[in-house]
């Protein structure tokens, strides 16, 4: 072998782990993207889901809203995750659920509120404004402290209630940064909860 062929080997070599790095650069970069989405979808679809499911389970006459900052209503939901009836089968209401976004943090929370043992709204259920808690009546406003973590990264959330219906629709805004060089990832999606009693 002599050196012509040696720096024709090494040549072939050089462009052979070229194409190798290439691939592999360009197959992180579409797996960092995956990844991405997933997380955008993952953070809307968890807040979606989680309002929804428990819309469908509660009433219209509990329902109070902020707008594009929270809602809440009654849920017959026990501590144990059980749905609570009484003798007659109709629904014993067990807490309060206060579903709200904080703008700083770009997150949406569930504050859980039990009602006390005589509480009026076990049976006649109404707004959480008209609840009379330990410290008395409170506006929705005070509720939206802690609770527990549904979705990263948004940047929006409104909840309405068109009039005279049982339908509560909700909008969510998603943004997930980018772990390439790409712009971010943005989703926004609205979806209707019919609410059946």
């Amino acid at each position: 072998m002599n050196l012509l062929d040696l720096v024709v080997a090494m040549g072939l070599l050089m462009m052979l782990l070229a194409g190798l790095f290439a691939v592999f650069f360009s197959g992180g970069k579409a797996w960092r993207k995956t990844d991405d989405r997933y997380e955008l979808l993952h953070n809307t679809q968890n807040v979606l889901a989680q309002v929804s499911r428990e819309a469908e389970r509660s009433t219209v006459f509990s329902v109070s809203i902020i707008p594009g900052r929270a809602v809440s209503f009654l849920s017959p939901m026990n501590d144990s995750g059980n749905f609570v009836t009484d003798t007659l089968g109709d629904e014993r209401w067990e807490r309060y659920l206060v579903f709200y976004h904080d703008p700083v943090k770009q997150e949406v929370r569930m504050v859980d509120v039990p009602l006390l043992p005589g509480s009026f709204e076990r049976r006649t259920p109404q707004p959480i404004e008209r609840f009379i808690s330990l410290s008395g009546q409170r506006p929705l406003s005070t509720y939206c402290v802690g609770g527990k973590l549904l979705g990263r990264r948004i940047t929006s959330f409104e909840p309405d209630q068109p009039a005279s219906t049982k339908r509560l629709t909700l909008r969510v805004h998603t943004v997930q940064p980018s772990s390439t060089q790409s712009p971010d990832l943005q989703l926004d999606i609205a979806t209707d909860a019919l609410m059946r009693n």
